[in-house]
């Protein structure tokens, strides 16, 4: 059992105290996170010119360097987490680059790059001692370019940059500029809230310029005792939740599944075209343009699909008493990518991150639990369950419960195992259906039915 979010890892701290308030008595308690304010900046043509020479020089600087520091690795020389080692250069081979971002932002790049290569230490670590599952692959960092051109990045300093809120301007410090932006930041504007690395990306599909401000901030709750519930995550049914109070939860992935099937078959007509030889009047730019345009819709819909789902998912939950959550996690997969047929569709690794950190927003803890077996085995009575049609799974005592319920109740019942707390599963449990879809999350209402009238019949 793995701890995802800060709640979950100060439940442990407490020594598995299986109260949602991790053994304060209903204290308030706070814990200090990382978010990130994502907002749209709308340059001139002059800013735009900067913006563009000075992220194509730091992406310039992390591809020296990274292939400085590979080539180090591969060669047996071991690995160079320091950002000192780049911040030696800064006269030498990147004196031209150290000029044009500035003494701050240039510290601000190294210290980024030191970050991706104690990562990769961390991870190796971690492998060496088998702390990871089969699906994870550990590789070096890479560069910074997308078919050969590199992609623009700009880190500034913490305290290179101002946000201000009332004009709706973000001026950078060094090099005097002030860039008009629209959005509306939300952790920001929280009080006590500290403002981090500012990180400016250009999207070449859409053509805009982003900016990512980074927000320590401070999460508070109070709860004084809490129910628990487990998580089951699917392919037809997105997800699955299980709330030892009876009540469940059903997302259904069926917008999502057509959604990616229709972008798979635009795709490939669009790959068909230009593997044929014989079409030399077809524009092969434009092609790979808007193939690039249709991959940036199916991320950008899956990822509004899945923060939808996460946000409705933490909201009911809060609503029901829930302080913790175990997500059920496949251990046996080989790989975390997206593929038709595959039993890891929609990347369960992205919607377990959404789901933790959506979770933690609202002061709920959430566990991953290896979900071997679940989907075989009666939640009430411990043995194996028979697949029926229409989802369902019928068990030789003579229930019958559809088969991601049951799975949910085992995650359930698995967790609390795993956290030394007592559970009773739900004699009778209430489902709520939904689907999630990139712009809201629809509830599936119950058809009335008909009262039965007697039929009479013909004297």
């Amino acid at each position: 059992m793995i701890p995802l979010n800060s709640w979950a890892q100060l439940l442990m701290e407490h020594c598995g105290d299986p109260r949602g308030s991790g053994g304060s008595g209903g204290q308030a308690q706070s814990v200090w996170v990382w978010r990130c304010d994502t907002v749209r900046l709308h340059p001139t043509l002059e800013q735009e010119e900067l913006l563009q020479s000075v992220g194509d020089a730091t992406a310039r600087l992390i591809n020296m360097e990274n292939y400085r520091r590979r080539q180090r690795f591969f060669e047996g020389k071991g690995i160079d987490y320091s950002w000192k080692s780049a911040w030696e250069r800064r006269h030498g081979e990147y004196v031209e680059i150290y000029k044009l971002l500035g003494s701050a932002n240039f510290h601000e790049v190294t210290r980024a790059i030191g970050e991706m290569w104690r990562s990769f230490a961390s991870m190796l670590k971690a492998k060496r001692k088998g702390k990871l599952e089969p699906w994870q692959q550990v590789r070096p960092p890479g560069y910074r370019k997308r078919e050969g051109q590199r992609l623009p990045i700009i880190f500034v300093r913490f305290d290179n940059y101002k946000v201000d809120l009332q004009r709706r301007v973000l001026r950078l410090g060094y090099w005097n500029v002030e860039l008009s932006f629209s959005g509306k930041p939300r952790w920001l504007v929280k009080p006590g809230a500290e403002q981090g690395r500012l990180t400016i990306t250009y999207d070449p599909v859409k053509r805009r310029w982003y900016a990512h401000v980074s927000v320590r901030a401070r999460l508070e709750r109070e709860r004084d005792s809490g129910l628990k519930a487990g998580i089951d995550l699917g392919r037809e049914i997105l997800t699955a939740a299980a709330v030892e109070d009876g009540h469940a939860l059903l997302y259904r992935g069926g917008v999502l599944k057509s959604d990616y099937f229709y972008f798979e078959k635009r795709i490939a007509e669009i790959d068909k075209t230009m593997s044929d030889l014989g079409s030399e009047e077809v524009d092969r730019d434009v092609l790979r343009a808007e193939r690039r345009r249709l991959y940036s819709r199916m991320k950008r819909g899956r990822d509004q699909t899945f923060a939808n789902l996460a946000a409705h998912l933490a909201r009911k939950c809060s609503e029901l008493n829930v302080g913790i959550v175990f997500v059920g996690y496949p251990r046996n997969i080989a790989r975390d990518r997206a593929g038709k047929g595959n039993t890891n569709m929609w990347g369960y690794r992205e919607l377990v991150q959404r789901l933790a950190t959506t979770l933690e927003n609202y002061g709920i803890a959430a566990f991953a639990v290896p979900e071997d077996g679940t989907s075989k085995v009666c939640a009430r009575h411990g043995c194996r369950v028979v697949r029926k049609p229409r989802g369902l799974v019928k068990c030789p005592c003579g229930h019958v419960m559809q088969s991601d319920i049951n799975a949910a109740l085992n995650i359930l019942r698995r967790g609390a195992q795993l956290l030394k707390c007592e559970v009773e599963l739900p004699e009778r449990v209430k489902v709520l259906s939904f689907t999630p879809t990139p712009n809201r999350v629809i509830e599936r209402k119950r058809k009335k039915r008909k009262p039965h009238s007697p039929t009479l019949k013909a004297g």
